[in-house]
């Protein structure tokens, strides 16, 4: 009986085998069918902003106002004011007016450096024309500053430049002297002037200023 009983159990531990396998392959299966009905997924991709129109003339505005506001902190008052006029014109309105604030004191400060009444103002003035070869201009406003005020060295070495370009070596040698005289430091800076160059073939720019500087010029 042991026997007999060994052998079925051998004859039936097969059948058990393949009978537990069989759900096994179906559901494997099935989940293959599965895998291969899932859909794609596509990617989304984002809509289109149209940015409203008063929004671009806004950043606009901004824009040009900033790079005025620059200008108008280097002093640069011409400039400053082409900027502020055209945002002032700009229909974003908070801007505008605060433009035109900015332009109307912009138009009085280049107003008066265009008509300066002081000294300073004068000199400013003369030495933009000087700058720009206006030497007619330079000589009139600098001549104007050394009468409101006389005795400014600076003014004096201005004028040295503005005759000696013009052509008047007896002029700008007496202006650059009394600059030396009032403050010696112009010696070296009027060797090293491109202004001057136009005198350096004089005997009278050795003299004042080489090693016998303080000889009288004659």
């Amino acid at each position: 009986m042991i026997r007999g009983t060994r052998h079925k159990q051998t004859r039936l531990s097969p059948r058990r085998r393949k009978t537990s396998s069989g759900p096994r392959n179906a559901a494997s299966r099935s989940a293959s069918r599965d895998h291969v009905a899932q859909p794609v997924r596509t990617r989304k991709t984002s809509p289109v902003v149209v940015q409203n129109p008063h929004d671009v003339e806004r950043e606009a505005a901004l824009k040009d106002f900033g790079i005025a506001i620059r200008y108008f902190q280097k002093r640069d008052y011409q400039r400053a004011s082409e900027l502020f006029e055209k945002v002032a014109r700009a229909p974003v309105r908070e801007i505008a007016d605060r433009a035109r604030v900015h332009l109307s004191f912009c138009e009085r400060q280049w107003y008066q450096e265009r008509h300066p009444k002081t000294a300073e103002g004068c000199y400013a003035r003369g030495v933009a024309a000087l700058n720009s070869r206006d030497l007619d201009q330079a000589r009139e406003y600098l001549k104007k500053s050394d009468k409101l005020v006389p005795g400014q060295e600076y003014v004096h070495y201005a004028l040295a430049a503005v005759y000696g370009l013009q052509g008047d070596p007896d002029n700008a040698f007496s202006h650059l002297e009394e600059a030396i005289r009032l403050r010696p430091q112009n010696q070296v800076q009027a060797r090293h002037d491109e202004d001057f160059q136009t005198l350096s073939a004089d005997p009278r720019f050795t003299r004042l200023l080489g090693a016998d500087a303080r000889q009288p010029l004659r």
